[in-house]
């Protein structure tokens, strides 16, 4: 059995795309990996006779030799990111990418797979717009794939790596975060510093109060106030190590008029003051978050 972080994945091609009912979309069957993350537009996509809804945010996983086919709702026409990859092996050079329903589907060429439960666990269909940082990675992989440099080969493969096991990470939890809380998390991590009422956070999800407050604590396990305490305090440890501003100068920054405060909420949640974090104290201590 193989492990996910045993891949070595190998591009074969990784583009944007924009379906709309041309003749080079039929019924075809891959002989590569194939990921397409949908940007714009609404449809359905089949994948062996199984048929999926897709729309903005969708992730079609299409595992080799599986038949598959894009279908675009009426008036619309689809956006998709598509990557095609090999995962344990790299092909011989000028091996197509898949067959179309009316070619000769030649299995030799067919990619190298192994025994992976956990590449086999994971959905054929999902949405990442719980994950707003997985959907810019399968961006930034096209970007760099399409870059003419020295490394650009192993670049993208090395960042499509990293791709694989945090979407990996989060097909495996319990259940997917709603991206209605998705949205206010993502905020509070990147601005813990900025007093927001829970009446905004309210508005941004377009939630009543205890229906917010219900949902964040069933996808964070914790309150608003308790999430927006350990990112604040997460930024404070970021300061203390990474900068030379005083004590003072980052409870200001983190919104504290009070530095006795500040000290106690920190000491609250790493187990030593701000002082004695920054001299080291307690670094190998704190839980990873």
């Amino acid at each position: 059995m193989k492990s996910l972080t045993d891949t070595l994945p190998h591009i074969r091609a990784a583009h944007m795309y924009n379906y709309r009912g041309a003749p080079e979309e039929q019924r075809r069957r891959g002989y590569s990996y194939a990921f397409h993350l949908f940007t714009e537009g609404h449809g359905h996509m089949l994948v062996n006779d199984q048929r999926y809804a897709v729309s903005s945010g969708t992730l079609i996983f299409v595992r080799p030799g599986e038949w598959h086919f894009f279908e675009h709702t009426p008036s619309e026409t689809m956006d998709a990111c598509n990557i095609y990859c090999d995962l344990w092996s790299v092909p011989k050079p000028k091996q197509p990418t898949f067959a179309y329903e009316w070619d000769d589907f030649n299995p030799l060429w067919l990619t190298a797979t192994e025994p992976c439960p956990e590449l086999e666990s994971i959905p054929t269909c999902m949405s990442l717009r719980p994950y707003p940082h997985l959907i810019e990675l399968i961006k930034h992989c096209l970007a760099v794939y399409n870059r003419n440099g020295k490394y650009t080969s192993q670049a993208v493969s090395a960042c499509f790596y990293a791709w694989l096991l945090q979407w990996s990470d989060v097909t495996s939890a319990d259940y997917p975060i709603d991206y209605r809380i998705a949205k206010v998390l993502q905020q509070m991590d990147e601005h813990p510093e900025r007093r927001y009422t829970h009446d905004r956070w309210c508005e941004q999800c377009g939630l009543e109060k205890s229906q917010f407050y219900r949902l964040f604590k069933q996808e964070t396990g914790m309150s608003p106030k308790a999430y927006v305490l350990r990112s604040r305090m997460k930024k404070a440890a970021v300061l203390l190590m990474e900068s030379r501003q005083s004590i003072t100068e980052i409870a200001l920054l983190l919104g504290y008029d009070s530095i006795h405060y500040f000290s106690n909420q920190f000491a609250s949640v790493y187990g030593v003051s701000p002082s004695a974090y920054r001299m080291g104290k307690g670094h190998n201590d704190v839980e990873r978050w």
